[in-house]
């Protein structure tokens, strides 16, 4: 064989490699984090100061080369919040749309810094509209892999190692710094859907306003009807409460409709202590980027349950509020 066949065949190896191609054994990429396509990047790691910061999109890069996804019309933007829970780290919240898949998305992952200066990169939620395999699909989420989180001439970089934005080589992707901005009417329900299933209570309660109000079915107020709870210490402790004991909770968006001047969510809810999933919608009034009132209703009550929620699925009160479980 010679020398210029196997430098053609190794060369269709690497592109068929690099082009989402079959592989059956992914690369060692640990020492990879220092460089991206093909260039060295002297970068130090993202530090608090990132938290509440907002960054767009600008370029990727896979271990052979750039990633050129403009051909699917992709955008995405950033913002960076703290994990909770006194977690060391970040929760990287995306908001990403897919032009040629007519599909938006919001997805979660976590950066928890590791003993080795890496970060471990984990997928904790994706919230997709509309509720189709395309679009759940449109990207296939990473396992937890490792990473890096950082800082380089301004701009912010995330990078995860085995990624399958590469089809596992190492992604790297750009961004720039944007300023402050209240969040758009959808991004706040994909997040509401998002923290509900992460049982984020804070995250929650701090897409309210200060005087927002939740009206609930769930807990049965003293002339019979639904419960108001007033300003976001009392939502807060209303989710609190209906998180308490339940290990998962499984919120599915089915769909997204403003009508007139609200904004409704319907969903499909499911925990450990039911059979089968039962279905409500929350009616939302946004305004400046936070949600002044939120009122939940049953579309299909639990079997049985005759238009109520038995005691054993609504202790004292019942996650079926906002959307949550992960939209896949």
């Amino acid at each position: 064989m010679t020398v210029r066949l196997i430098l053609v065949l190794l060369a269709l190896l690497a592109l068929g490699a690099c082009g989402g191609g079959t592989q059956t054994t992914l690369p060692d990429e640990s020492a990879d984090l220092a460089t991206g396509g093909g260039r060295p990047r002297a970068g130090r790691a993202a530090g608090p100061q990132t938290i509440g910061t907002r960054w767009r999109y600008t370029e990727a890069h896979c271990t052979e080369g750039p990633l050129d996804l403009s051909s699917r019309g992709f955008e995405q933007e950033l913002r960076v919040m703290p994990l909770g829970a006194n977690r060391a780290g970040f929760l990287l919240v995306f908001d990403q749309t897919f032009a040629r898949e007519q599909c938006a998305q919001t997805v979660l992952l976590s950066a928890t810094p590791s003993s080795n200066g890496e970060f471990q990169i984990r997928e904790e939620q994706r919230i997709s509209v509309p509720s189709t395999p395309e679009c759940e699909n449109a990207i296939r989420p990473d396992a937890p892999r490792p990473g890096e989180v950082r800082m380089v001439a301004g701009d912010l970089e995330v990078l995860i190692q085995r990624s399958n934005w590469c089809s596992g080589f190492e992604v790297r992707m750009v961004y720039q710094e944007l300023p402050p901005e209240p969040l758009r009417e959808e991004q706040i329900l994909r997040r509401y859907i998002a923290f509900f299933n992460r049982k984020d209570v804070a995250a929650i309660a701090g897409l309210f306003a200060d005087t927002g109000s939740l009206v609930e079915p769930f807990t049965v107020s003293d002339t019979g009807g639904p419960t108001r709870h007033e300003g976001r210490e009392a939502i807060a402790a209303w989710y609190t409460q209906s998180f308490d004991g339940v290990p998962w909770v499984g919120l599915k968006l089915t769909g997204i409709r403003h009508e007139a001047e609200a904004w409704t969510a319907d969903w499909e809810y499911m925990d450990p202590r039911l059979e089968e999933p039962f279905a409500g919608k929350s009616q939302f009034t946004i305004a400046a980027g936070e949600i002044f009132e939120a009122q939940l209703a049953l579309t299909r009550p639990p079997p049985g349950a005759n238009g109520a929620v038995p005691p054993a699925a609504a202790p004292a009160a019942t996650p079926a509020a906002a959307p949550a479980a992960r939209n896949r």
